[in-house]
């Protein structure tokens, strides 16, 4: 049995780079294009754009690998049955079953890095994405420009001297009515920032000064942060525990939630349907492979969507029915001949 899953193995991951490295490819070309998109709205470096992509990576391989898994599975048993491998493991006594258990070992360790990829690392991945495109907005909208008077930043009026990439230098802020006041800082150096709290200004080595009922106040500080307020509530960040957590309310969040369980467990509770495609007679050519695993696939990620969307949890029902009859086809039409 080492032998066999050794074997079993070595065939499989053969398979599966050579279906995994031109999806992931054209997966990562389109989402490039996405992100090439935004640019006509937003001003974004190449550096900015490779983060953006760093983010949008853990959906890449989310959509991809439950597709390579298949299309592997499905052409590493049709490869062996029609070169006649599969009948020398059939002769051996080895079931289709046992084939099936040492894909279903693999197909468990991919559906359970999936689960915690997608409910872990991708809600995180999106909230960045999502923060830095509510930060560049924010920023562009603010379009600070050194030595120009009437920036506004909140409530403060903001001039600077001059910038440097992102950090900007000789800063003055004045607001003529803060908590009663009149406020003025004066600071070296800032650069913005997105917080949870909204768009944020960091100030270093600078004084402000207080005025109030003919009495001046001077405090020095090292750093000081100035939140707008206005970006306060765009955005927040959340840990994944209470990012699913608003599913219980949220519809969309629900949604969300069910597709990307449905899509973590597709490998495992396909693997039958792999079975029945890949696992056939050598004498016998059979056409139409190709397209039968394409349809398995696209029969089950819609059902999946349209079940998600109308039922939200109810459709992890929908599962143990895809599993059982998978089974039970593949008991009749494979396992009884074989």
């Amino acid at each position: 049995m080492r032998i066999l899953s050794r074997y079993i193995n070595d065939q499989f991951f053969s398979s599966t780079i050579a279906f995994f490295v031109p999806l992931f490819g054209i997966a990562s070309l389109i989402f490039f294009i996405k992100l090439v998109s935004i640019t006509a709205l937003l001003q974004l470096s190449f550096f900015e754009l490779i983060k953006l992509y760093i983010f949008t990576f853990p959906q890449i391989l989310f959509f991809t690998l439950p597709v390579v898994f298949f299309a592997a599975s499905v052409a590493m048993m049709h490869r062996l049955s029609f070169e006649y491998e599969m009948v020398a493991l059939f002769s051996l006594a080895i079931s289709p079953y046992q084939i099936i258990k040492h894909l279903g070992k693999l197909a468990a360790i991919l559906s359970l890095f999936m689960l915690i990829f997608s409910l872990i690392l991708m809600p995180q991945a999106k909230q960045l994405f999502k923060g830095f495109i509510v930060y560049k907005r924010a920023q562009a909208k603010l379009n600070i420009k050194p030595s120009e008077f009437g920036h506004k930043f909140g409530d403060w009026y903001l001039f600077i001297g001059n910038k440097e990439k992102d950090i900007y230098h000789n800063v003055t802020l004045y607001n003529h009515n803060f908590e009663g006041r009149e406020n003025f800082i004066l600071a070296q150096n800032a650069h913005l920032f997105n917080e949870k709290d909204g768009l944020a200004l960091l100030l270093h080595n600078g004084n402000a000064y207080s005025y109030e009922k003919n009495e001046l106040k001077e405090i020095h500080f090292e750093k000081m942060k100035i939140y707008d307020t206005g970006t306060g509530k765009i955005f927040h960040y959340t840990n994944p525990f209470d990012y699913w957590l608003i599913s219980l309310k949220s519809k969309k969040r629900a949604f969300d939630f069910t597709l990307f369980v449905l899509f973590s467990l597709f490998p495992l509770f396909s693997l039958f349907y792999a079975g029945i495609l890949g696992i056939g007679n050598p004498r016998f050519e059979r056409k139409g492979v190709f397209i039968a695993t394409l349809g398995i696939m696209a029969l089950f990620f819609g059902i999946a969507f349209a079940l998600a969307k109308a039922f939200t949890f109810y459709a992890l029902l929908f599962l143990p029915l895809w599993l059982g009859i998978g089974a039970l086809l593949f008991h009749k039409l494979i396992a009884k001949r074989y």
